[in-house]
């Protein structure tokens, strides 16, 4: 467990305490012993400036000590971070860091990154492994984040051996959190309720996945991934046979399995509203579409329900699905607890 207080401006410190401190202590001791020591006569000083030498050299040493050296052994491993500096995201956006390739010392990487905000949060790290089977490192507050939270990412990765390989960049990356907007795809109902601050705004028609092996919608809490104006879909991306082709107006990606919420195609308008007819996405009119993609960012959370849905058999890495577990849960993911 983590729990991430308020950003304060921190107090100089020197790091290392211990080898690298004492002599340091040492050092400025003698010099305040030598200056001030005297019984009202003629005071005693010492070499000043080989004083001051002494310190210095012992202030570098202190400083060197403080900092590890980089790891250079190995090919890089890259990753990606989510999301962007600078970045306005939903109150469900964890931070992310998905691999390029396997990470065999995960407790190393995780300790070398930390997350502050600027309200008290409590938040744990989680390492999920994707559909496509790469390593995803995520940090999920406890509840969802604050609106207005300012989130900073640092990580000394150079520093750290994720295990035969190395990092070639550190992370220092700041983000704000949104307004509160969290979407509920209720099945059963076939009705997306959108809530914004705790208030509902709109009810909108919906049909969700058909109750067939292969084309039911998954249940689970998301934070939404990506938004894509256009979406090329066909039934061949996720491993069925080709019986769709399409492209769809105003994506919004739910799981990295293909699961959407966007416009329904034509043919399927009848069906919206009252019957659950697709292939596992949440589909609606062209401007209820349009509208929830305007109004929507990244990050902001969709919990999708009903009797007709399914078990999202992939976990917590397909898509953001960090908010499908129960946190207790989620903590038991962390590498370095």
């Amino acid at each position: 467990m983590m729990r991430v207080r308020p950003q304060t401006t921190p107090a100089a410190s020197v790091r290392g305490r211990g080898r690298a401190a004492a002599p340091l202590f040492a050092a400025v001791a003698g010099l305040l012993l030598l200056t001030a020591c005297g019984s009202g006569g003629d005071t005693v000083r010492a070499d000043d400036s080989k004083v001051s030498a002494d310190v210095a050299g012992v202030q570098a040493a202190a400083s060197q000590a403080a900092v590890p050296p980089k790891v250079t052994t190995g090919a890089v491993l890259d990753f990606d971070l989510i999301p962007g500096a600078g970045k306005t995201v939903g109150t469900g956006q964890p931070v992310s860091l998905q691999f390029e390739k396997p990470v065999k010392d995960k407790a190393a990487v995780e300790k070398a990154l930390t997350v502050t905000a600027s309200t008290p949060t409590e938040g744990s790290w989680g390492w999920v492994t994707t559909p496509s089977g790469h390593d995803r490192l995520d940090w999920r507050p406890r509840d969802p984040w604050k609106p207005g939270t300012d989130v900073t990412v640092k990580g000394t990765l150079t520093t750290v051996d994720p295990g035969g390989a190395h990092f070639d960049r550190d992370l220092n990356r700041t983000f704000k959190i949104g307004r509160d907007q969290q979407l509920t795809a209720d099945l059963d109902t076939h009705r997306l309720i959108v809530e914004r601050d705790g208030k509902v705004v709109k009810s909108i028609p919906m049909s969700g996945g058909q109750p067939v092996k292969g084309r039911q919608s998954r249940l689970g809490t998301y934070a939404l991934k990506t938004r894509e104006p256009k979406v090329h879909m066909t039934s061949a991306s996720v491993g069925g046979p080709v019986d769709y082709d399409v492209v769809v107006n105003w994506g919004m990606r739910v799981t990295d399995t293909g699961a959407y919420i966007h416009e329904g195609v034509p043919e399927a308008q009848k069906y919206v509203g009252n019957t659950n007819h697709s292939a596992g996405c949440i589909g609606m009119t062209p401007a209820d579409a349009k509208w929830i993609f305007d109004n929507t960012i990244l990050g902001d959370l969709i919990t999708i329900k009903g009797q007709e849905a399914i078990k999202n058999a992939d976990g917590p890495g397909n898509g953001y699905a960090d908010w499908s577990i129960g946190y207790d849960e989620w903590k038991k993911l962390s590498k370095a607890s």
